[in-house]
């Protein structure tokens, strides 16, 4: 840009005068807020409403995954035995039958006579 163009553009500049019933925004009552307050006071709750909301979305998630996910034990899993009723009466059926023998002594020591 020449010297002139700048030179004629800050003379422009300075014959702009501000009409006297424009306030500058300090001078605004306090009650009354700026179109641009009014937004950042909007994006504020709306940044706090979307963080809040995937708070709470992520950790439904991880509740529901626990609860639904096959993997995860829901409760103590049973013994993998025969109830002990049931463990004697076929003990028994089988000792009648002769198919399982009572345990038996060890055979005596016998010394040999010198």
């Amino acid at each position: 840009m020449s010297r002139a163009k700048r030179t004629r553009a800050m003379k422009r500049k300075q014959r702009v005068q501000i009409p006297a019933h424009a306030q500058p925004p300090e001078a605004r009552p306090e009650g009354e807020r700026s179109r641009r307050g009014a937004a950042v006071h909007r994006a504020r709750i709306a940044k706090i409403a979307v963080t809040a909301a995937a708070a709470l979305s992520a950790a439904a998630a991880m509740g529901l995954a626990r609860i639904t996910y096959a993997g995860h034990q829901k409760h103590v899993t049973p013994p993998l035995a025969i109830p002990q009723p049931l463990y004697a009466v076929v003990r028994q059926n089988l000792l009648q039958a002769g198919i399982l023998a009572p345990a038996t002594a060890p055979p005596s020591i016998a010394t040999s006579s010198s």
